[in-house]
């Protein structure tokens, strides 16, 4: 080969790269900006094909899209002076280019660590003004809300917006969680004794108001019971003296065979004088009323 077409070859070479370093692609997931000898000449192209000037002009690519990133605080300070661990996470997009390139260079990681910066100098403030209980509580809510207006404010000198802050997991340092645990399970086992004495008092009452109300039942039970005894045994005298007036003779009779059965119907030995009373209807005189009695 000639010097003259390595020569030629070389020049069609360089045409090739110069027309190609004069163009340039934006997609719909880009923004760009076009700098000139450290100076931004060009920005927010529409998709599609564009030229620039070769060799001088250069372009800087970034995405157009929502990022996330996460991170964690290992203490923030409440009102009362506790710490907590928190763990939070930040979206945020490009709102102005050249912003976004003169203040971080579109270094994405550089952005990251601003943002977090401001999302973590916001997350303090908003935790000192409240209690552990309000934070993890209702007002959990209204500390993000707070957040995510404030940084915003705070990442527009960035070109950046902060499109959503959020609190993933609120927690105890480790070296303060065992106290903590250790002072909610004392609180838990007094309100379980204070709990319990109260059931236990309130056992005590109830039983001794059941006691009171069977003491009364019983007596009044057992008032009843003598009214119908004294009743019951009231007619039956009343009906062994209406038997008595109506036969005295059988009613002498049937009392004395009563008498037998429980006094000799056992083992025991009386010694008795045969002629006494307690013998009468065995030895009846002659012509007695006690002999026509036994005589059936």
């Amino acid at each position: 080969m000639s010097p003259k077409h390595i020569i030629i070859i070389l020049l069609l070479l360089v045409v090739a790269y110069t027309a190609y370093d004069s163009m340039f692609t934006v997609n719909e997931r880009q923004r760009v900006v076009v700098v000139q000898l450290g100076e931004i000449v060009g920005q927010d192209y529409a998709p599609g094909l564009h030229f620039k000037v070769p060799f001088i002009q250069h372009v800087r690519f970034f995405d157009r899209r929502v990022m996330t990133f996460t991170e964690e605080i290992q203490r923030v300070l409440t009102s009362e002076n506790k710490n907590l661990a928190v763990d939070f996470y930040v979206k945020w997009r490009i709102d102005d280019t050249v912003d976004y390139y003169l203040s971080t260079q579109g270094d994405e990681s550089r952005t990251r660590s601003l943002l977090t910066e401001i999302v973590e100098n916001d997350l303090l403030a908003e935790f000192s003004k409240r209690t552990i209980r309000q934070a993890v509580g209702d007002e959990r809510n209204e500390i993000v809300a707070a957040v995510q207006v404030q940084a915003n404010q705070d990442a527009k000198e960035l070109g950046v917006q902060v499109t959503d802050v959020r609190i993933m997991r609120l927690d105890l340092p480790e070296e303060v969680s065992e106290s903590v645990y250790e002072r909610m399970r004392s609180e838990r086992q007094e309100v379980i004794r204070t709990l319990r004495a109260q059931g236990d008092a309130a056992a005590q009452e109830i039983r001794s108001d059941a006691e009171r109300e069977r003491t009364i039942i019983l007596a009044d039970a057992y008032s009843q019971a003598q009214t119908l005894r004294g009743q019951g045994d009231a007619r039956a005298a009343e009906l062994y003296a209406q038997a008595y007036t109506r036969n005295p003779t059988f009613y002498s009779f049937y009392r004395s065979m009563q008498l037998y059965r429980e006094a000799l119907g056992n083992d025991d030995l009386l010694v008795l004088q045969p002629d006494g009373e307690l013998f009468k209807y065995f030895n009846p005189k002659p012509g007695s009323g006690s002999g026509s009695a036994s005589s059936p």
